[in-house]
């Protein structure tokens, strides 16, 4: 039951990504105020000096994603300038509000559109609007100013030396931790699939399948991302360790269709016990799951069912293949690191950026000029609306409109976040009163609960926004608590502040250069199609002409970088769980991600039947991969041709290589794999066509 438990935990966190950026917000959020309070004390400044140091320490552990180690360390060191500059213009303008407001509706435009230049002005630019918010909430005077400078220095330090040298996060550990997180992940699927066993009509746990074989493909990518940050390993080694994962990832997926298909037949109750004890043994001792499978075989033989007896035994194959796979990612010593480890960009925390092909667009068509436009409309309808809420605590609003922007792509993105932010705020206002009511006036409690919460909440970052929202708002209530400020009133005025913001995201959103889900839904589509067609033309004329087959896996890897952002991108439709339309999105998604996985299988058999094959029948391949290539381009705008035109040239090279297979003497080999494989694909490119309305449904199937 424990393990259980604590695999799925590893599972949920791979590589313990968002544990370690927890603890190092915490740590160094803790350290500057273990550095500032009593400095500031001597100093005889007030305490709340040291906020800025600790927002900067945030923002310097979460917002600083540049792609090599010593780019992190310079942008982490030029934190403090955009916040103190901020500080600087927002302390000036603070005796006229129409200049201070017109001050941070400028900021909040320069903060949102310097993310065209790369991470690290979306660090500095992030950095520099919190500064103009913390400055309008602690209201400090000129002469606090250098003394807030330096709090902000001692929490970008602070970040440095949590990130850069207690918790350094080199490539190499983060392997070894995602190598755990894999063997996690294969363990859930492998309950999902228990569970589906015992309920096989539950649509439920059909759905937690899916997600399981989905967080297994993330995971394998976000690990071989970290592979290619690892340096002074060879090229050898990196592509072998690459193929182990994929090995991994691909024995874990090809479980899953027999395992399925065995008792999905209603006519056949004796499928879910007999699955029972080969889903029992979850060790990675390979001759276990051999001599399960075995053992079930034999039973099923002599009750005369050799069918099903067949399908065990290859059940219990796949399931040593699968041990194997899994224990050859780490059965050799880990590959030494020379020199100055990087990191990899953590997808958790990283934020949206300008989209492929913007550079070729200019004005408000521009991504980032179109956010930036719609950040700063939100913004001035957040001031004008708060300020009938409150004259003086308005900002909270603005900060709403203002985050809600970041990492969306759509209006239902938008939607979506808006909501959680304020179904966090409602639920941490009510959190805030309880606690900061009787914590308040006993100091070590309040920080030790405010650190908590920041732990919690930052550990929820990417994961659960409206969790992240909710204890960070009741860390709020006992922050104003600190600060002698705390009372019900003022917390409510945030969560009505949140709405109103929210609000006026949403509205900015609809109206001002709207972005809408399903277009950007259709341009990751269309994406995902061109990698397709990409992918096939390369494995073609690779077969063609070189008789070998080596390179697929990188485009492999693109293909499901291009479906996981197609995920994304309908996550805000998907999420509804309505019917019609949404319905028909889902099963597009599903046949993609079908689709994906039937491709990743093919980058696997095809290099063994190019090897094995003579020159005529990797003619003929090569001809089916081109022509699937056709057909894929035929549902995106770059294609001339009739998509079921494209279907009756496909259908004509794979029935050319069914009768070659036919006529061959042996029984199964990689060549029959091979052309399962691309019927298999032919026939989600088919069932696409059919979802986006543009094949023949009368069309008949293509063959296999």
């Amino acid at each position: 039951m424990w393990g259980e438990w604590w695999n799925r935990f590893v599972a949920s966190d791979p590589a313990l990504r968002r544990f370690r950026t927890a603890i190092r917000v915490t740590c160094s959020v803790a350290l500057t105020l273990v550095v500032m309070l009593p400095s500031l004390t001597l100093l005889g400044q007030p305490l709340s000096s040291a906020l800025i140091g600790a927002i900067v320490a945030i923002q310097s552990s979460v917002a600083v994603n540049d792609t090599s180690q010593r780019q992190r360390l310079v942008t982490t060191l030029l934190m403090p300038l955009p916040a103190t500059a901020s500080l600087v213009v927002a302390t000036v303008t603070q005796p006229l509000p129409l200049l201070k407001v017109g001050a941070f509706l400028v900021v909040i435009f320069l903060a949102t559109y310097i993310r065209r230049f790369g991470v690290r002005y979306f660090a500095l630019g992030f950095v520099g609007f919190f500064g103009y918010f913390f400055a309008m909430f602690l209201r400090p005077t000129l002469g606090q100013i250098p003394y807030m400078a330096l709090s902000a220095v001692c929490g970008a330090l602070a970040a440095c030396l949590l990130r850069f040298v207690l918790l350094r996060d080199d490539p190499q550990g983060v392997l070894e931790r995602g190598r755990r997180t894999l063997r996690a992940h294969v363990h859930s699927l492998l309950h999902a699939v228990r569970d589906l066993a015992e309920h096989p009509d539950s649509p439920k746990r059909h759905r937690e399948l899916r997600i399981r074989s989905t967080r297994l493909n993330e995971t394998a990518l976000m690990l071989e991302g970290v592979l290619e940050q690892l340096p002074g390993l060879d090229e050898r080694r990196r592509l072998l360790l690459r193929q182990r994962l994929l090995n991994v990832e691909l024995a874990a997926e090809n479980l899953l269709t027999p395992l399925t298909r065995a008792f999905e037949d209603p006519d056949d109750t004796r499928a879910v016990p007999a699955l029972a004890p080969l889903l029992d043994v979850l060790r990675t001792d390979p001759a276990e799951f051999r001599a399960a499978g075995k053992r079930v075989a034999e039973n099923f033989e002599d009750q005369g069912s050799v069918e099903l007896a067949m399908t065990v035994r290859r059940l219990g194959s796949a399931m040593a293949e699968l041990a194997e796979a899994t224990s050859e990612v780490g059965g050799e010593s880990e590959p030494t690191v020379e020199g100055e480890a990087a990191e990899g960009s953590d997808p958790d925390l990283e934020e949206s950026s300008p989209e492929d092909g913007a550079e070729t667009e200019t004005g408000l068509r521009r991504p980032e000029v179109r956010i930036a436009v719609q950040v700063t409309s939100a913004a001035a309808l957040a001031i004008i609306g708060g300020q009938f809420v409150s004259p003086n605590r308005w900002y909270w609003a603005v900060i709403t409109a203002f985050v809600v922007f970041i990492s969306v792509n759509s209006r239902g993105d938008l939607l979506v976040r808006a909501w959680q932010r304020t179904a966090g705020t409602v639920f941490g206002v009510l959190a805030g009163i309880l606690v900061a009511s009787q914590v308040t006036g006993h100091l070590v409690t309040e920080l030790l609960l405010v650190l908590c919460c920041l732990f919690l909440a930052f550990y929820c970052l990417g994961y659960s926004y409206s969790a992240l929202t909710f204890f960070i708002t009741t860390a709020l209530g006992i922050l104003y608590g600190i600060l002698g400020t705390f009372s019900a009133s003022v917390l409510g005025i945030r969560l009505v502040e949140t709405a109103v913001g929210a609000a006026a995201g949403v509205l900015a959103a609809v109206l001002i250069l709207p972005t809408s889900t399903r277009t950007v839904v259709r341009s990751r589509s269309r994406e995902f199609l061109l990698q397709l067609r990409d992918l096939l033309r390369h494995a073609g004329n690779e077969t063609s002409s070189a008789g070998t087959v080596t390179g697929l896996r990188e485009s492999t890897r693109e293909l499901d970088e291009k479906l996981q952002r197609l995920r994304d991108s309908a996550r805000p439709l998907t999420g509804l769980r309505l019917r019609s339309r949404n319905s028909r999105l889902q099963r597009e998604l599903t046949v993609a991600q079908g689709c994906a996985y039937y491709v990743r299988n093919l980058a696997v058999a095809l290099g063994h039947t190019a090897e094995m094959t003579d020159e005529d029948t990797r003619r003929r391949i090569a001809e089916a991969l081109w022509a699937m290539a056709e057909s894929a381009e035929a549902l995106t705008d770059e294609s001339d041709r009739a998509f079921d035109e494209t279907l009756r040239v496909l259908r004509g090279y794979t029935e050319q290589l069914h009768d070659i297979a036919e006529a061959l003497p042996s029984g199964p080999t990689s060549l029959h794999r091979t052309i399962n494989l691309l019927d298999r694909i032919g026939q989600t490119i088919h069932d696409l066509g059919r979802e986006f309305g543009v094949a023949d449904r009368r069309e008949t199937e293509p063959a296999g």
